[in-house]
């Protein structure tokens, strides 16, 4: 017999966890979330460089994002657990930019109106802030013998921006709507939408090769890079070009001792990003170039796992120019993720489909973690008309599909 509930959430990573404790804290009790992997953050979430930084070009996303961090600063207090597993890390983020760079000042401004803290670096703040950094502005030739450092940066610090454990953060949210009555089922691939008279009424789904459907007049699309193929199984594909993209990391264990801490570096310059971990034994290095973020995957179920060989030596090579106390020595080891980059704007889609009761909530192009305590209160005023678990002041149709272009995010390939 079918079993019938008041909402399903389609995927029990960061996305479809907010959305499902937000829902559940403004009154949808009777409220499943499906997830094909075995337990939570099997998919892009898992996988996640789980950065925390405001430096966007878009004042609505900026916003987004230090609300957002509002939350993670005060996470027990945002999720009412008493022993949260999140563990933000308040490292501050520094982007490293060209000193002919005109955004900046741009930026700043945008981030000024948001209520980000946030300022531009001199020379002695940085060798006194963050020792461990050359903040060498020239282009790192890979294929020059010698290498004549000059330095002429814009150094942008946000004093509050880091990181959180990507799985951490996503299990406290669905504990929060756990215990508000969800109910989550892990090992359940989805394998058709259901409807009647142009709405939607519910999921036909595999469970471990056991069939069952799943009535409900409310189905919110959080399936990440396998979003595209539920909302053609809906009948209603969006517009909008979104690609599961391949995103490549790349892991070092350093036996250094550091004069400082390291915060989270964005290096525009030279197009990498890198970030400590908690333990302050390995640093996690990615890529900031959008020709990194080009790889499509067909299947999100196949694809190579491992950092590209090519990849991983230039990110290092990087890295170990930027640190100046690294050596060219610690194990390496690598990983690959997928995300799903909205080709049109780098924006993601938080709307109703033509299907009434249906609602994509993708897209995110690598930025969704950073942005994800915010995005179930925009899903929980579209679908019930009142907040979840706080409230936004990002309008809740802003990121609408069928929308003219956002514009790209500067600075915005990062994850």
């Amino acid at each position: 017999m079918a079993k019938t509930y008041d909402g399903i959430i389609i995927g029990a990573g960061v996305m479809g966890a907010s959305c499902a404790m937000h829902l559940a804290s403004a009154g949808l009790k009777n409220l499943l979330v499906l997830e094909k992997g075995p337990g939570v953050g099997f998919g892009s979430t898992g996988k996640s460089s789980a950065c925390i930084r405001q430096t966007y070009s878009n004042y609505e996303v900026c916003l987004m994002a230090y609300e957002s961090l509002q939350y993670f600063k005060n996470w027990q207090e945002f999720t009412g657990l008493k022993e949260p597993r999140a563990d933000f890390n308040m490292c501050g983020v520094i982007f490293l930019m060209d000193a002919d760079d005109a955004n900046v000042h741009k930026i700043m401004e945008i981030q000024k109106r948001a209520g980000v803290l946030s300022k531009l670096l001199d020379h002695d703040e940085r060798r006194t802030l963050f020792p461990d950094v050359d903040f060498c502005s020239t282009l790192l030739d890979l294929e020059a013998e010698d290498h004549e450092c000059t330095y002429k940066l814009q150094v942008l610090y946000e004093s509050e921006g880091g990181f959180a454990d990507p799985v951490g953060t996503t299990q406290d949210m669905l504990d929060v709507a756990l215990g508000l009555g969800a109910r989550v089922q892990f090992k359940t691939r989805v394998t058709g939408v259901l409807s009647a008279g142009g709405r939607v009424s519910g999921l036909d789904t595999d469970f471990n090769g056991v069939k069952e459907t799943f009535h409900a007049p409310l189905v919110i699309n959080c399936a990440g890079p396998w979003a595209m193929g539920m909302n053609d199984a809906a009948g209603v594909p969006l517009r909008e070009k979104l690609v599961p993209t391949r995103n490549q990391i790349v892991c070092k264990r350093f036996p250094e001792q550091l004069k400082g801490t390291i915060p989270m570096v964005a290096d525009m310059v030279n197009g990498v990003y890198f970030r400590n971990d908690p333990t302050g034994t390995q640093i996690v290095l990615g890529s900031a170039k959008e020709e990194d973020e080009q790889e499509f995957v067909p299947d999100p179920d196949n694809y190579n796992e491992v950092a590209d060989a090519p990849f991983r030596d230039e990110k290092l090579t990087i890295l170990n120019h930027r640190i100046s106390t690294f050596q060219a020595r610690g194990e390496i080891t690598s990983y690959s993720g997928i995300y799903t980059v909205n080709q049109d704007d780098y924006h993601p889609i938080i709307d109703e489909s033509e299907l009434k009761g249906f609602y994509p909530v993708c897209g995110f192009s690598g930025h969704g973690f950073k942005l994800s305590p915010v995005v179930g209160m925009l899903v929980a005023q579209q679908v019930l008309g009142q907040w979840g678990r706080g409230k936004t002041d990002v309008p809740s149709d802003f990121f609408k599909r069928n929308r003219q272009k956002l514009g790209s995010n500067w600075g915005g390939v990062m994850a």
